[in-house]
């Protein structure tokens, strides 16, 4: 417990200290909302029931270009290696990335979610419903990239083949969790969508981990 306090302490003191980067990937969501707004029409987006879908594949772009940034400067200046040397496990590593991610990147986006949903035509219930969709598939969205970052700043691949690498993984969360308003208000088994979306996690979770020993293992080597 105590190593784990320390390391989560140390993670949140580093993205204090790089908070520009953080605001610039925000920016990304929000400018992005406005681009599809003027290019689309809010009058359209509302007629055709896209903005849902909008904020999804925004909200996953965002991850996926934010994600890198929390391990590529301690893997350039070897802090990844010296962490294992100190005696932190690997999976610790990974919680505590975890956990900083979703504080300090996805929590925002959560805060901003109801006032682009209403800047997107969405009806106030079902973004209450897509709000708990998106913290429910948050955790294996930010497990998925962690592993794709960690396959891709070894190889130094591009973000591009981030993307291509774990999209595969990332569209069964994506289909589940914008059908979730739809399956709570239409479907005889409302919460469907919201259990699926924790089952992911269950088996997102151990992969990860698993994925990230070996990939420690690299780093080491």
């Amino acid at each position: 417990m105590r190593k784990f306090k320390s390391l989560l302490f140390r993670e949140f003191f580093l993205s204090f200290k790089n908070t520009h980067s953080l605001i610039i990937c925000l920016l990304f969501f929000v400018l992005g909302i406005t681009i599809f707004t003027i290019s689309i029409g809010g009058a359209s987006i509302t007629e055709l029931n896209i903005g849902s879908s909008i904020i999804w594949v925004l909200f996953i772009f965002t991850l996926l270009l934010s994600v890198e940034q929390f391990f590529l400067k301690d893997h350039l200046d070897g802090s990844l290696k010296e962490l294992v040397l100190l005696g932190f496990s690997s999976d610790l590593i990974i919680i505590t990335k975890t956990l900083t991610i979703w504080v300090f990147l996805i929590f925002p986006i959560l805060l901003f979610f109801p006032f682009v949903g209403i800047v997107l035509g969405i009806k106030l219930k079902e973004i209450y419903i897509q709000l708990i969709a998106i913290f429910l598939s948050s955790p294996s969205l930010i497990l998925l990239s962690i592993i794709g970052t960690l396959v891709t700043i070894q190889s130094n691949s591009s973000k591009i083949m981030l993307t291509i690498l774990i999209l595969p993984f990332i569209i069964p969360i994506l289909i589940f969790g914008v059908g979730a308003a739809e399956t709570f208000f239409e479907s005889t088994k409302p919460f469907q969508n919201f259990f699926i979306l924790i089952a992911i996690f269950l088996i997102t979770l151990p992969l990860t981990l698993f994925v990230g020993r070996i990939a420690f293992k690299e780093l080491n080597n």
